[in-house]
């Protein structure tokens, strides 16, 4: 395994976990929102080794040791550009780009910007689609629902039909939670939940993959109630943190060799 730093502009620089077989076929992984590519490492080295891939794990711009947005960059595009001058900067062609929840999102519009129809995207649980918009769209229209989703971002599936007074008391810990966590200032991570939030049009980038002849693999797990699968997703036991849980190396692999069969030896 190694970590590099490469430069993007503004004299910031993104954070790049490389794991696989040095002349593997490169990919890319991005993590989750609040998250880091550390979390991930387990399920990545498992799929790194069997399909022989060398994937580059980009923290996410805010989160673990990568730099920032501008200070009033609010929009996904800000962060997908920063991941965008990231893959460039490695001077890399990637095959596939791995995406999980707001990863899923960011991994998208990067396999729009690459354009490449040889990229295969690989998206897991990911915020995208038309039952996410809708779903967005009702919580701005009441925005007591917004109580619901976060309680659902928290995996907890048992709390799903609890009242919204209960929504509201957890939303309240998990803002102290947010204030007390040393690895994601409270303003980062508000640019990138409000850059989530406030992308209310994600099928349409769905869209643009069909017409650039991409096709997305969506992995879905079978008990996520936050992000609400889209059509021709595949089902998988697990919740919404499904890669973080000790099963979870195994579960992605059982998952994938469903849909996409290992490389042929050279």
């Amino acid at each position: 395994m190694e970590y590099v730093r490469v430069p993007v502009s503004d004299g910031r620089t993104m954070h790049v976990t490389i794991l696989g077989p040095a002349h593997g076929q490169p990919a890319v992984a991005l993590h989750g929102l609040g998250g880091s590519t550390e979390q991930n490492v387990p399920a990545l080295e498992a799929v790194a080794a069997h399909y022989r891939w060398r994937i580059y794990a980009i923290d996410l711009p805010n989160h673990g040791r990568s730099g920032k947005v501008g200070f009033l960059h609010f929009r996904v595009r800000h962060f997908a550009a920063l991941i965008l001058e990231a893959i460039r900067a490695l001077e890399i062609e990637p095959a596939v780009i791995f995406g999980h929840s707001f990863g899923g999102q960011l991994a998208a519009l990067v396999a729009e910007d690459l354009g490449a129809g040889a990229l295969q995207p690989i998206l897991i649980n990911p915020a995208l689609g038309t039952p996410w918009d809708l779903k967005l769209r009702l919580c701005w229209r009441r925005p007591w629902l917004f109580f619901k989703l976060i309680e659902e971002l928290g995996y907890d599936d048992g709390n799903i039909a609890k009242g919204e007074l209960y929504h509201a008391g957890r939303l309240l810990l998990s803002t102290v939670d947010m204030l007390l966590d040393r690895n994601l200032r409270p303003f980062r991570r508000l640019q990138a939940t409000m850059a989530l939030l406030l992308n209310r049009d994600t099928a349409s980038i769905l869209g643009r993959l069909t017409s650039l002849g991409i096709r997305p693999i969506v992995l879905q797990g079978i008990l996520d109630q936050s992000t609400p699968p889209g059509d021709g997703a595949h089902f998988v036991d697990g919740f919404h943190s499904w890669l973080q849980e000790a099963n979870g190396p195994q579960d992605l692999l059982a998952a994938l060799m469903q849909v996409l069969p290992r490389p042929a030896a050279p």
